[in-house]
């Protein structure tokens, strides 16, 4: 018997093996929390969930390989496909400059429009959350739109499709949506809570500068200071401090 299962076992692929793998750690984490105690049990559901996630990624992989060997040759795929590809990450770009925006308003508490290089340069650090949450968007687009073919399939009959399919990969397609949507959350959560920290600085080292020549004719605008000017006479002052930077609004009568 327990060579049959473990001659089965080597039957399979990589990923289901290590799917199996996560499902017994995942077992015996659970039916063990009153032997082995709730930390140890949760680590051992740590341990599987990232197996899980491992093995989604090899049958990934595997599948996109497998998909590009059959379409080589296929012009016209392949360019819709470059094509696709080119507009995502577009997508991207454009959702990290609106994390950008956002991120400098809450720093600054100023229209995030009259810091350009401020903005520009959290536009890049932006990229990364606006690529998770991107890729969990498609994702699950991608996720209902295989189900949808899946069903109708089935009630053809037509079982081919299913084979080499687990229900395994749903288990670890939802782990690795989880865990990209945590890591998206958890870094813009970090990033708004310390921006006013973090987007000062690079607009005092960026965007501030000394007083302009034609503004020297107001004495009472500070000229040791750096300001930013917005719009109807209003400015801006970030004065360095030991602790941060101390931002004041003012207006020129």
């Amino acid at each position: 018997m327990i060579q049959k299962i473990w001659f089965s076992f080597r039957q399979q692929n990589n990923s289901i093996k290590i799917y199996i793998v996560a499902l017994i750690i995942f077992l015996l984490a659970i039916s063990s929390i009153k032997i082995l105690g709730s930390s140890v049990s949760l680590g051992g559901v740590y341990v599987s969930i990232v197996l899980f996630a491992i093995g989604f990624m090899i049958w990934m992989f595997n599948f996109v390989k497998k998909f590009l060997v059959q379409i080589q040759g296929k012009e016209k795929i392949l360019k819709c496909i470059k094509f696709s590809w080119f507009i995502f990450h577009l997508w991207v770009l454009w959702l990290a400059a609106v994390y950008a925006s956002k991120i400098v308003n809450v720093g600054l508490g100023l229209p995030a429009s009259d810091f350009n290089f401020t903005t520009t340069f959290f536009t890049f650090v932006c990229y990364f959350p606006a690529l998770l949450v991107s890729v969990v968007g498609f994702g699950l687009i991608i996720y209902l739109a295989a189900w949808i073919i899946f069903t109708f399939r089935f009630m053809f009959k037509k079982q081919a499709f299913f084979e080499n399919f687990s229900i395994f990969h749903i288990v670890g397609f939802i782990i690795i949506i989880s865990l990209l949507a945590l890591g998206h959350d958890k870094f813009m959560s970090n990033v708004i809570v310390n921006a006013p920290k973090y987007v000062r600085y690079i607009a005092f080292q960026t965007d501030y500068q000394y007083l302009p020549m034609y503004l020297k004719q107001f004495p009472q605008i500070d000229n040791t200071v750096k300001i930013k000017l917005h719009e109807n006479g209003v400015y801006s002052i970030l004065k360095e401090q030991e602790n941060g930077y101390e931002l004041v609004v003012e207006k020129i009568e």
